[in-house]
């Protein structure tokens, strides 16, 4: 039975789901979380009508809230965000009011890396240290809304750790599927906020492929964010933050850890409805960064330009046969992913800003979370470190300009992992 929770309002302005494969339209009531043709590959992307988002907008504000939550004058958080999210809580609840965390100028090290401004989005001081918390707002929101009281998801950690933490608010059940070589301090977040946990003797991809089994046997609620198209939702309110934080303005170029896509796609459509919205009128360049020993988004973009094809222009189903599955091996756990489930929708949507994926070492990782521990008070796990190393990497190879304005999505706390 579902735990008594306040009500969640659907918003209007939300239209339905499309299929990022084939582009078949699905209701907002869709029951599944898929593609009705396409099965598990046809990862469905939420669609807006934007004239009457903007429509609804207020001068001096572009993201008020009528009828729904309005979190307290000064303490935002991420339902400020409910014109373009496809449902918000009409209370406050400590299971999904969160958000509204700090963008650090990092002077130090800009200076060090001869820039004129960088930014650090720090997701770390969410509940369970992680932006994922931002996805599990909306799982649980939606999960209310369907009247779902038992939610699983398969992770390498963030994931896990974040459905544990705010369904343990909510008193919801958990079960969840995790590779049995993840973090002990992970594991241990997991058992001590009262989940169900499933050690799986395999990689992710399998614990992935187990979870969704077991989910659709018995009827739970997934929060496998490459898998529910809403949970991406969550995930863009980062992005949105960062502009607002910005006073309305986009920064140049935005570097986001990227295992299974979500992030970064959420990252780039965020940007993307702004400017749909014409609240910018322009797009940050985003670029997805992968370990290199999990890298198959990067392998198959730096193929796509040897060969000089255009990424903007490549359709969802070319984009799925580009995108080969790998054994993914790195320390950066939580991005340790050989097959991204939500490749096509992050591809599609990191073309259209004119960004891109590529990798680097986990040496390259390491010292870029210690760099940003030491010349900025930041300590991010290796995967939130990622993001951060793959823009030290793109400023020696010459892909940011030094008078760019500079962001980094900093995705989780050093303290989950406790190593460098």
């Amino acid at each position: 039975m579902a735990p008594k929770l306040p009500p969640v309002a659907v918003n209007p302005a939300w239209k339905g789901l499309n299929c990022t494969v084939c582009g078949r339209e699905h209701p907002r009531d869709w029951p599944d979380f898929v593609c009705a043709d396409c099965g598990a590959d046809g990862i469905l992307d939420a669609v807006y009508d934007y004239e009457k988002v903007a429509a609804g907008l207020k001068r001096g504000d572009p993201f008020p809230i009528d009828g729904v939550y309005a979190p307290p004058a000064g303490r935002p958080d991420l339902w400020r965000f409910a014109p373009l999210m496809p449902m918000a809580p009409e209370a406050p609840h400590p299971c999904w009011s969160l958000g509204g965390t700090p963008l650090l100028a990092a002077g130090r090290l800009a200076r060090h890396l001869g820039l004129h401004r960088l930014l650090l989005k720090d997701d770390t001081g969410l509940p369970s240290a992680s932006l994922k918390d931002r996805a599990t707002a909306v799982a649980l929101a939606d999960a209310a809304r369907r009247g779902v009281g038992h939610i699983a998801c398969a992770s390498t950690g963030n994931a896990a750790a974040s459905l544990a933490v705010l369904a343990a608010r909510a008193g919801v059940t958990t079960t969840i599927f995790v590779p049995a070589s993840a973090p002990p301090a992970k594991l241990a977040q997991l058992e001590l906020h009262g989940a169900t946990v499933n050690k799986v003797d395999g990689s992710y991809d399998e614990a992935f492929d187990l979870s969704v089994r077991e989910q659709v046997a018995n009827g739970w609620y997934s929060r496998n964010c490459a898998y529910n198209p809403l949970l991406v939702e969550g995930k863009k309110t980062a992005a949105l933050e960062l502009f607002l934080e910005l006073g309305g303005h986009a920064p140049d170029v935005v570097f986001v850890p990227t295992g299974d896509g979500c992030i970064v796609s959420s990252t780039a459509k965020a940007f993307l409805e702004l400017r749909a919205l014409g609240l910018t009128d322009r797009v940050p360049r985003v670029y997805g960064v992968q370990a290199e020993g999990a890298a198959p988004l990067a392998r198959a973009w730096a193929l796509m330009a040897a060969e000089g094809r255009d990424p903007v222009t490549m359709p969802g189903k070319a984009v799925l046969a580009a995108v080969e599955p790998m054994r993914a091996q790195t320390y950066a756990d939580s991005i340790c992913v050989g097959v991204p489930r939500n490749r096509v929708k992050a591809w599609l949507k990191v073309a259209r800003t004119g960004g891109g994926f590529f990798s680097v070492s986990d040496d390259q990782i390491r010292e870029a979370a210690r760099l940003m521990a030491r010349m900025a008070g930041l300590w991010a796990e290796p995967s939130g470190a990622a993001g951060f190393a793959g823009m030290v990497a793109a400023v020696e190879a010459g892909l940011v300009e030094k008078d760019e304005m500079v962001a980094v999505l900093v995705t989780g706390s050093g303290l989950k992992v406790g190593v460098v």
